[in-house]
């Protein structure tokens, strides 16, 4: 786990915490536990939002949030975490940046890239909980693969229009996304875009995914262990399903070696904003402050702390991170977006 704080809490701390600290069956050791706690909040939209929230005001000790996406206006109704100010900024950081106003207690780190089979394993390295705030099948087949290897506890959510299905997996003791999902496709017909989601679904979802990280930080056991949760806020019904490990799953019951592929040179994702993620194969250390000076004799360039917005023109946007990802805004196709990290990365360097 990760060790932040010394055992004693400070009189600050009683007083932030004192109505977690006043529950009959919370004490000040598992305050510790739960400051001592490193969670991965996977997206930051309209799950994570809520979800980052409540793990901030409830005082996990460190937070990763990972996001590929840029706030657009169309956020800002559900996703809780972003202020109209946070417009064009990369999601993980303006989440990081207001969450840190909110409790200077909790470490946070934002990363803003595409989850994939070949990075997921080391994103998820020395956390105790994940949690789902993630809008794609593809990604979640990956976290729950990685889950499975690290042997970390996958708190899985997906909600859309009313409706929000909600279970907790641990590994080698309940079944797995496999399980349950088995080869679920996303379907681009049924999304938030197309079929619009309620904020209160979100809220509630949430709320739940994150007692249900309380109980894994505490040592006990959650209520959705082997339990499928649905909601539907259209009619205000909760239900509940027995589930369990699958004999015949590939995943966990009978794991597959799959064959090693060649990642290609970039990754790039087209997001629901319409923006383009591009990262490199592995992560770089770009010089931001020596990147912005370069291209600032080529283009309008904003340089922010972990961050620099370039204009190439006045349709097409790229947001350049430390870690060389890019955002590019304005393109119509993922070569376009490519072309660019070539362009501002690869040749300016």
């Amino acid at each position: 786990m990760f060790i932040l704080r010394e055992m004693k809490l400070t009189d600050k701390q009683r007083e932030r915490y004192s109505r977690m600290l006043a529950l009959r069956d919370f004490s000040e050791e598992d305050m510790n536990k739960i400051m001592n706690t490193t969670v991965a909040m996977l997206g930051a939209g309209g799950l994570g939002s809520p979800s980052l929230r409540l793990l901030t005001a409830i005082g996990f000790g460190r937070i990763k949030i990972v996001d590929r996406d840029i706030v657009e206006l169309s956020n800002i109704q559900r996703q809780t975490v972003f202020n109209t100010e946070d417009i064009g900024k990369p999601k993980a950081e303006a989440a990081a940046e207001n969450l840190s106003l909110m409790n200077p207690e909790v470490h946070f780190d934002p990363i803003c890239i595409s989850i994939d089979n070949e990075n997921i394993v080391d994103l998820l390295k020395g956390v105790d909980v994940i949690v789902d705030g993630l809008d794609s099948f593809k990604a979640r087949r990956a976290v729950n693969k990685a889950s499975l290897l690290l042997k970390i506890p996958y708190v899985f959510a997906g909600a859309v229009e009313y409706y929000a299905n909600l279970t907790t997996f641990i590994p080698e003791k309940t079944g797995c996304l496999h399980c349950v999902m088995g080869d679920a496709e996303d379907n681009p017909e049924y999304t938030c875009a197309h079929v619009g989601v309620s904020p209160t679904v979100l809220s509630i979802a949430a709320s739940v995914e994150i007692n249900e990280a309380i109980k894994l930080a505490l040592g006990r056991e959650p209520d959705l262990a082997n339990r499928l949760m649905t909601i539907d806020t259209s009619s205000l019904s909760f239900d509940f399903f027995d589930i369990g490990r699958a004999t015949d799953c590939d995943v966990c019951s009978h794991p597959q070696i799959e064959p090693s592929q060649n990642r290609k040179e970039l990754g790039v994702i087209q997001l629901c904003s319409r923006s383009y993620n591009v990262s490199p194969t592995k992560p770089l250390e770009l010089d931001l402050d020596s990147l912005a000076k370069k291209l600032d004799s080529y283009y309008s360039v904003d340089r922010k702390t972990r961050f620099i917005v370039v204009r190439i023109d006045p349709e097409i946007r790229v947001t350049i991170m430390s870690a060389g990802n890019l955002i590019v805004k304005g393109v119509n196709s993922a070569d376009a977006a490519a072309r660019l990290f070539h362009d501002l990365i690869e040749n300016v360097n």
